[in-house]
């Protein structure tokens, strides 16, 4: 597979000295934080420190309406039903849900829809047993703004209803009070499902309840595992979450820790998104999320022990199941014609394949493809199916394009669900990818890194570097993890680890050793990268814990081959930094990268002319 392209944001680079002046930072740090959108140095201080505001909670959707039926109910003594979803996030949606209400006094049961046998969202048959059983009203978490027919039928069975929920909503509303991200004037529309319900408690509790931050820790788990982008409210609720999760007092979040090999001391975005929230999801995924509800409200320690222990093994079988269907879904897919391989996005089935998982393996072929993904699981009846997306393709309006042929569908713009009967199948994937034909253009479908900075030929990558860089956590969708460059290095002491599976090297760059490198799930590209030659890596900078030593390490995102014309195209430019009268161009690229003689140093490549200029030769020998 190719490499792809990198790309790097214009930097206006005299603001990021002056903002490492003032905050106190590296050139490299200033220069990360500028090319985000931070190059005020209080916008920056704030950003580091995780103290955007928290809006008003009165401000989203139907609040006031939503908290006096609330309130109301409690008065009245009717019971209240809190109905979440399978997911991470529906599932500590309906937890907090559950721990405010008993916080308010009321009489509170939840429910959970089973993947299988409900499927997403609010039923007919759940609301007419809720209203058999003396239900009052119902509580929707993380669901519930499609619901139309479902809520009209609650208020004909005499159940109210209120919807909080943050997907995407039809062109008609349910006809209850909505607390919602969409539509609303809320400042941030942002928020996860779990993230409209604190702040709906913040509403029902008072916005500084210290109640309601202890369940901060919930929170910061929805946040990070349901991909929302981690900016603004969101970095707010996830670094207290995360502060609050080190500390926590919940039985089954310390046993889950314990289960996942989690330190809560150091407990970050990637070990919430890699270890905690795949075993929390993996009840759903492959039975009912019960379990997982009921480790997060247990407060009993040998219970806890004992629900994490059965998360930790469905999470293995998940991980098997998972594994067989991606190893068919590459195969179909490689023994497509080649003509149905160049289509511009997949549509991939299997009559046996897992529901529950589906929507991984999705994430795992668009890695792979780099194209969306629908992949879609045989079931008795209409079959199910679970897409993702690039950041350029819009897949819920692509869905909603192709929805002649679908009996169901919603989700966002990265990822969306569908059910779809079997005779439908050839047709949607045909019309999903002249949908992909019209709308993504080739470059969309060449993958591409983004860089946040290029490393100055005499940067030195330090611990100190490190945990400059870490200041910009957590890290996630919107705030991706920092990704450096370092260019014309030379590779050595390669060799696979992890059963083959991921390469291990030191780079060295300018005659220096640079550090050591880890390139996971790249082991297949050991005897490409021992050809002698010199390669431009773009890398993660990470503290390595080994043998009661740290030391920096290059976590290798992608290798590229160094351009053969660098060295040519380098001394002609520095040969122009004593010209009498510069060449225009190499006036173009001094200005682009705002260098002055005993100033900061900066990588030509970080400059956009010098980059045009390798790219097409021509250019130069044209001036």
């Amino acid at each position: 597979m190719s490499e792809g392209i990198w790309t790097i944001r214009p930097c206006p680079h005299r603001q990021a000295s002056c903002l490492a002046r003032e905050l106190g930072l590296s050139e490299i740090a200033a220069s990360v934080l500028v090319r985000r959108g931070y190059g005020d140095p209080e916008e920056a201080r704030a950003f580091l420190a995780g103290e955007q505001p928290l809006h008003d909670p009165m401000l989203l959707g139907a609040m006031s309406e939503a908290v006096e039926s609330i309130r109301a109910a409690i008065a009245a003594g009717k019971r209240i039903c809190v109905h979440g979803d399978y997911d991470v996030d529906g599932i500590c949606a309906t937890v907090l849900a559950v721990l405010v209400l008993r916080e308010l006094g009321a009489e509170v049961e939840w429910h959970l829809p089973s993947r299988f046998d409900e499927g997403y969202g609010l039923s007919g048959q759940t609301l007419e047993r809720l209203a058999e059983e003396g239900c009052g009203l119902v509580l929707t978490v993380d669901c519930g703004i499609t619901a139309v027919d479902e809520v009209r039928r609650a208020r004909e069975l005499g159940l109210d209803v209120i919807v909080t929920d943050h997907h995407r909503p039809a062109d008609e509303l349910p006809e209850c009070p909505i607390v919602a991200t969409r539509p609303s004037d809320y400042p941030f529309p942002e928020l996860c499902g779990t993230g409209v319900m604190y702040k709906l408690g913040q509403a029902l509790l008072g916005a500084d309840s210290e109640t309601l931050r202890r369940h901060l820790d919930l929170v910061a788990l929805a946040t990070i595992a349901d991909v929302v982008p981690l900016v603004g409210e969101n970095r707010s609720l996830a670094i207290a979450g995360l502060r609050t999760l080190a500390r926590t007092q919940k039985p089954g979040l310390q046993a889950l820790m314990k289960v996942a090999r989690v330190d809560p001391a150091t407990v970050d975005a990637g070990q919430v998104g890699f270890r905690l929230a795949p075993r929390i999801n993996a009840a759903g995924r492959l039975g009912h999320p019960r379990a997982a509800l009921e480790l997060l409200l247990t407060e009993e320690r040998a219970e806890a022990r004992r629900l994490a222990d059965r998360l930790e093994e469905l999470n293995r079988d998940r991980q098997a199941v998972e594994d067989k269907i991606l190893r068919a879904a590459i195969a179909q897919v490689e023994e497509w014609p080649e003509a149905k391989r160049r289509r511009r996005a997949y549509v991939v089935w299997g009559e046996d394949w897992h529901e529950g998982v589906i929507g991984i393996v999705a994430s795992r072929l668009v890695e792979r493809y780099n194209r969306p993904v629908v992949l879609i699981a045989g079931t008795d009846g209409l079959w199910k199916g679970s897409g993702r997306s690039i950041p350029s393709f819009d897949l819920h309006g692509a869905l909603g394009a192709c929805s002649q042929f679908l009996e169901r569908f919603g989700g966002h713009r990265a990822a969306a669900g569908l059910s779809i009967r079997p005779e439908g199948m050839e047709p949607f994937a045909d019309a999903f990818a002249a949908q992909a034909e019209e709308l993504l253009t080739p470059e969309e479908l060449v993958p591409g890194t983004t860089v946040d900075a290029v490393l100055p030929r005499d940067a030195k990558l330090t611990l100190a570097l490190c945990q400059e860089l870490r200041k910009l956590a957590p890290f996630g969708l919107g705030n991706p993890d920092v990704t450096l460059l370092a260019p014309g290095c030379e590779l050595g002491d390669l060799a696979t680890v992890g059963e083959g599976k991921h390469l291990r090297f030191r780079v060295h760059r300018n005659g220096q050793d640079a550090g050591g490198a880890i390139a996971f799930g790249q082991g297949t590209k050991l005897d490409r990268y021992r050809r002698e030659g010199r390669y431009d890596v773009a890398f993660r900078l990470q503290e390595n814990h080994w043998n009661g030593t740290v030391a920096p390490q290059l976590v290798v995102r992608r290798v590229f081959d160094t351009d053969d014309r660098f060295d040519e195209l380098y001394g002609w430019l520095r040969s122009q930094w004593d010209a009498e009268t510069r060449e225009a161009q190499a006036q173009a690229i001094f200005d682009e990268l705002e260098v002055k003689a005993g100033g900061p140093k900066r990588h030509p490549l970080e400059s956009e002319t010098f980059r045009s200029l390798l790219a097409e030769p021509a250019l130069l020998q044209a001036a």
